[in-house]
Formats: structure tokens, C-alpha cells, sequence
């Protein structure tokens, strides 16, 4: 990956390239379980769990709880808030916190997500102090692949999209967004979309299987 710009900056993605978002998913389930025990009386936390992750439905999960037990439906948007009002334990992916500390010795950090609870997300996994700017859509009137949710970054950073490499797991939102604004990029190959192909308008300048790649990487470009 060169360019004849010099890196200033790294930007990443939160879900699935700083922590599994499997995590996440596994603790706000267990949660809007709790609610549902709370409500009924029903105990269908090892019902719910499976639905997800054994059954495959990671849409509309709780509607169809709530179908299979006659539930009345307005529980729904209950189910939805107890979930991202989980505070169950998620972690870095391992090497994480030494990637990000050895990088910002460098370069400025940046953290761009879509993703709700971005910034309580990161406090949780003790991540907050290591990036000079963050960005969360959601809620928002931009998202990416936007390129306004990229620019927003970076203006915050002050650094112009060549100088800065973006990483990210999705080849959609993350590669797509980040290269079509002139970003260098990184896809982290883990999660919950490592096995799809890469967009047929943006490849990335480079795919890494940890984030210890990174370093190597940069060392190259220094």
C-alpha cells in the first residue's frame, strides 16, 4: 500500500475491527431476556440466545419470540431498548489496546461507527482515551458509506483523506465509503462479514487477518 502522501492518520471502524460484536449481541439478548422474565414470568434467555446465533435469525429476532409465545406485541420496542441498554462484558479483540497505543505514538486516531452506544461501547472496553476524534451516526443525518460521515473525521482530525488510512471489516460500508473519498484502506477480514467478497467498486488496498498486521504495514509506509 503506497501513495505519495505520508500517513498522518489512522481511522477505524468500532463492530467487529476493535472487539466482536458477537459479544455485544450475546450480552443486549440476555438482557431484553431478563425484561421478557420480568414482564411474563417467561425464563427464555437459552431460547433467545439460540434463536440468534443457532437458528439465524439476527432480524426481527424478537418479533419472532414474540409470535412463538403469544406475546403481545408492543413488548417489542421494550425488547429493542433493553437490548442497547445492555451493560454485559465485552473486550477488545486481543492485541487491540497495544496496536492502538503503538499507532498513536505516530499518528493522530480517529473512530468513525454507525453503530448505536458508540462512545459508551468504547468507555467499555476501556478504549475511550486512545483516539483524538470520534464520530457516531447513528441517530444522525449521515451514515456511511456516506462521504460526509468520513468527512466529519476527518475535519476532526484535520488531516486530508490521502494522508489517512481507514480500517474497517465491512467491504461495503467501510472500503467502499472510506476509498471513494480517497482514503487508503485496510479490511480486517473477522466478524461477522469476513467471508464476503469484496465490492466490485472498491477493493482495498490491503486485507489483514489481526490488527498486529497494522503495524508492519505502517512500518513499511514510514
Amino acid at each position: 500500500m503506497t501513495d505519495s502522501a505520508p500517513i498522518e492518520a489512522v481511522c477505524f471502524d468500532l463492530d467487529d475491527t476493535l472487539f466482536d460484536f458477537t459479544e455485544y449481541v450475546r450480552a443486549g439478548l440476555l438482557r431484553a431476556a431478563d425484561h421478557v422474565e420480568e414482564r411474563t414470568g417467561l425464563r427464555l434467555h437459552d431460547e433467545l440466545v439460540a434463536l440468534y446465533f443457532e437458528e439465524g435469525v439476527t432480524s426481527g429476532t424478537f418479533d419472532r419470540l414474540v409470535a412463538r409465545h403469544v406475546l403481545p406485541p408492543s413488548i417489542v420496542p421494550d425488547l429493542v431498548e433493553a437490548y442497547h441498554d445492555n451493560d454485559g462484558w465485552i473486550t477488545p479483540y486481543p492485541g487491540a489496546r497495544a496496536v492502538l497505543d503503538e499507532l498513536g505514538a505516530r499518528y493522530r486516531l480517529g473512530l468513525l461507527t454507525d453503530g448505536r452506544n458508540g462512545r459508551e461501547k468504547l468507555a467499555r472496553l476501556g478504549l475511550a482515551d486512545r483516539f483524538d476524534a470520534v464520530v457516531v451516526a447513528h441517530g444522525r443525518d449521515f451514515s456511511k458509506p456516506d462521504p460526509e460521515a468520513f468527512e466529519r473525521v476527518l475535519d476532526h482530525l484535520g488531516v486530508e483523506p490521502a494522508a489517512t488510512v481507514y480500517v474497517g471489516d465491512h467491504p461495503y460500508l467501510d472500503v467502499y465509503g472510506a476509498k471513494r473519498l480517497g482514503m487508503r484502506t485496510v479490511r480486517l477480514r473477522r466478524g461477522r462479514y469476513a467471508g464476503e467478497p469484496s465490492h466490485p467498486a472498491a477493493d482495498p488496498d490491503l486485507e489483514l487477518r489481526d490488527l498486529d498486521g497494522l503495524l508492519d504495514l505502517l512500518a513499511v509506509e514510514a
